[in-house]
């Protein structure tokens, strides 16, 4: 039982801080929780489970040919194990960019989504595959010592491996052209495959190379994750001025004021008149608040969309229905952003 606990709380902590952390990254137009939802269980229940079943199939031929053991391993780790769950993960990515096309903007909102994914994976992976037998069969030093390796050290790969192709598939989003809508995705997935196969091909030979190929594994997953936070974060910088040169139409045409475009441009302030409107009047006001500032981005957005690929799936309609909808979010939530003049 102890075991047990340790296990499940050395899984369950990390992935909860890497989860709010990813969703704290996505400043302006947050995803649907039920869609983030998700993409999480896609990653730790089908992706997870058909990954192990798959990869048993394939080791099956690999034990048939009589390879040596090193070989069988890299076989089996560095080829087999990140085509399998890169095509799985990555299923689930292309799953969501299709049906829900609207929701999935830019490269930010790829990563996001293909992070979830990764972390549901490795939540799963690291708790069934390593956590629980470890601390079963060698105790809980070594136990203690996985679980930090494998939460902390390597915590982020999962979640950038599938990151990449996240980002691939938001990048080619807003292409006008049918061949790099088609090819950017693949690239992304091969990139994914094959950091996937750096890694784990480090992990296998650390003896043989007394943990020099563990060293440039750690130095690829780290490098490009802070890549992957950097390329975060220009598209946060961009989401901005998509942010600032929609809404500032809105101004002019005399839906919002001065003052609440510079509160809508800035992510600090939305946070707080969020909590000022908790403060005030509740979860209503709360959410009141919240679905304004979601409406007026999506209104940003969708005249980014317009202006990038022109009238797809009927966007300059949708923007006129945003239009609508923000004057009514912005009465609903009115009296929660400001006191009432004396």
């Amino acid at each position: 039982m102890l075991y047990l606990l340790v296990a499940m709380v050395g899984a369950l902590i990390p992935t909860a801080i890497y989860v709010l952390f990813i969703y704290w990254l996505d400043r302006y137009e947050k995803e649907p929780l039920s869609l983030l939802a998700i993409a999480f269980l896609w990653g730790a229940f089908p992706a997870a489970f058909l990954a192990v079943l798959i990869e048993v199939a394939f080791d099956i031929p690999i034990a048939a040919l009589g390879a040596e053991t090193l070989t069988a391993n890299l076989l089996s780790v560095s080829i087999a194990a990140p085509i399998v769950e890169e095509s799985l993960k990555g299923i689930a990515l292309v799953g969501l960019a299709l049906a829900f096309q609207r929701e999935l903007d830019d490269v930010l909102d790829g990563i996001i989504y293909g992070a979830m994914i990764g972390f549901g994976f490795a939540f799963t992976e690291n708790f069934a595959a390593y956590f629980l037998p470890i601390l079963t069969e060698e105790g809980i030093g070594a136990g203690l010592i996985n679980i930090f390796l494998r939460t902390i050290v390597f915590g982020f790969n999962h979640a950038f491996w599938t990151g990449i192709l996240g980002a691939a598939i938001g990048y080619a989003r807003l292409s006008r052209t049918r061949v790099p809508r088609l090819v950017i995705p693949v690239l992304g997935w091969m990139l994914a495959v094959t950091l996937h196969s750096i890694h784990n091909t480090g992990a296998t030979l650390v003896e043989q190379t007394s943990c020099l190929s563990l060293v440039v594994s750690l130095m690829v997953d780290w490098g490009g994750f802070l890549l992957l936070l950097v390329i975060a974060y220009l598209v946060l910088r961009k989401e901005k001025s998509w942010l600032e040169r929609g809404l500032v139409e809105e101004v002019r045409r005399g839906v919002l004021s001065p003052q609440e475009y510079t509160l809508l441009c800035s992510p600090g302030q939305r946070f707080w008149a969020r909590w000022h409107a908790l403060g005030r009047g509740g979860r209503p006001a709360y959410h009141s608040v919240g679905r304004y500032f979601q409406c007026a981005t999506e209104l940003a957005f969708k005249k980014q969309h317009l202006r990038s690929l022109g009238d797809e799936r009927g966007n300059l309609a949708e923007i006129r229905r945003l239009q609508e909808r923000l004057v009514a979010k912005r009465l609903q939530a009115w009296p929660w952003l400001w006191p009432p003049s004396p």
